[in-house]
């Protein structure tokens, strides 16, 4: 079990949104469906990623398609 330690977190429902400075991950809420694009190039599928779970990443954009959303953190 890791001990994850969040400033700053911006929700993002459906739709786009360019993200708060210095992300070091997401949280996935339930039945999200949508990409994050990575820092280094490349994407991750929210479709794939457990809910509930902070997924640590640097992330430059986030793109929600369904009605879920997902809380990027700082």
């Amino acid at each position: 079990m890791s001990n994850y330690r969040a400033y700053n977190a911006k929700l993002v429902t459906s739709g786009s949104a360019s993200l708060i400075d210095r992300a070091w991950g997401i949280l996935p809420v339930n039945g999200v469906t949508g990409t994050v694009t990575l820092e280094g190039g490349g994407s991750i599928s929210l479709a794939t990623l457990s809910a509930g779970q902070p997924f640590p990443c640097y992330p430059t954009s986030v793109a929600v398609t369904n009605g879920g959303s997902v809380y990027v953190l700082a």
